[in-house]
């Protein structure tokens, strides 16, 4: 019998992956429905027959998302919870993700009569490496580290293993770190819009682009996650009986050091960037949060420089991109002064052959925010 797979935060980097993922690799005799939902309006880069979308918010009550998923979601065999809220504050990020899963995971659990599998998306922060050193590479069997600020990860994990007990479908956790991406509907977390913005601007001033970070993390390894990647390995985990009630990470099986990268993804966005960039400031103490350059600091004032190049090069509506970017959130990710990356042993283990050359993840990504109109060339 085809499969019917339920998306969650389908506008999402990862989310919109997973629908892609479906929509370009799959047949209707294998996976006969996608149904997907959001916030806001569904805004695909495909099309497909098979998709369906129903607007959901989760965090109304779990009797009013049963109202409205009874009838569309009781054929659903898979469901793929990629949604997410950010907050600035980590108390109220952690209150209101809680929330949505925990709605998500009880509405899907009473209108889903064919349920097989349920897959949540956690991250890389399920480790607190976002907040301290690490023991680095991350396993999925590490013990929890409890830092100075709830991790909501723990939350959902522990919820969906313990509803799942004694019921008829699996579950399994997806952890992927620093996603690099394109969707249609981008917000601050894209470290890749952010990077190309920065490199784009400063081809446009014609000012050098060193990175905006400190000499420990520029010499640091480094790992990141294709959003392709991880949809191709959430859909193979949660249809193999073999990995069913598993943890895996995620990234593209590469390593770098930003110190090689850096220049790299600069010169093919035109900017110039150079591996033996010069750090003013002492080398950093492992631990504590440093940066040479304040991306935060540095858009003010750019605006206008990126609304001459979009309106030069014919592409008004990439002006409002400005407001996508995520200064502020490049400036938490590049002061650390740690090294954080994951195993994806397991994941072989398991029999995963996935892998993704991490510069071209950036390159296709970069090449994927022009077709959207997002950036100019």
């Amino acid at each position: 019998m085809a499969k019917t797979a339920f998306i969650t935060g389908a506008n999402g980097i990862s989310g919109s992956a997973i629908v892609e993922h479906l929509c370009n690799t799959t047949a209707p005799d294998d996976w006969g429905s996608i149904i997907v939902t959001s916030r806001s309006p569904f805004n695909s880069t495909v099309t497909d027959p098979r998709v369906k979308f129903i607007a959901l918010d989760f965090t109304h009550s779990i009797a009013c998302l049963v109202e409205k998923m009874k009838d569309v979601c009781r054929s659903v065999s898979h469901a793929y919870f990629c949604s997410y809220l950010h907050k600035d504050d980590f108390a109220e990020s952690c209150t209101i993700n809680k929330i949505m899963f925990e709605n998500f995971l009880s509405a899907i659990d009473k209108t889903a009569l064919e349920l097989e599998n349920v897959t949540l998306q956690t991250g890389g922060k399920y480790y607190n490496l976002h907040v301290e050193p690490v023991p680095t590479p991350a396993r999925e069997n590490d013990p929890r580290r409890y830092g100075p600020f709830e991790n909501f990860y723990f939350h959902q994990e522990d919820k969906l293993a313990d509803l799942q007990r004694g019921k008829a479908w699996s579950w399994n956790v997806i952890r992927p770190e620093a996603i690099i991406g394109a969707n249609s509907q981008p917000y601050g977390l894209n470290e890749a819009l952010t990077i190309a913005m920065y490199f784009l601007i400063c081809r446009e001033l014609g000012t050098a682009a060193p990175m905006p970070t400190n000499q420990r993390y520029w010499e640091g390894t480094e790992d990141v996650s294709h959003a392709p990647l991880i949809a191709d390995l959430a859909i193979f985990v949660s249809t193999r009986k073999l990995c069913a009630n598993e943890a895996f990470n995620i990234n593209n099986g590469d390593y770098f050091s930003w110190r090689y990268m850096w220049p790299r993804l600069a010169e093919n966005l035109g900017a110039a960037a150079s591996s033996q960039q010069r750090f003013e400031k002492a080398l950093p103490k492992e631990g504590d949060l440093q940066l040479e350059l304040s991306l935060a600091e540095w858009c003010q004032g750019k605006r206008k420089v990126w609304e001459d190049l979009c309106e030069r090069q014919g592409l008004p509506g990439a002006k409002t991109t400005f407001d996508l970017a995520g200064w502020a959130v490049g400036d938490f990710l590049f002061q650390r002064t740690w090294s954080a990356t994951l195993s994806v042993n397991k994941a072989r283990r398991f029999g995963w052959t996935g892998h993704a050359d991490s510069y071209q993840s950036f390159v296709d990504t970069f090449e994927k925010f022009r077709q959207l109109g997002l950036i100019p060339k």
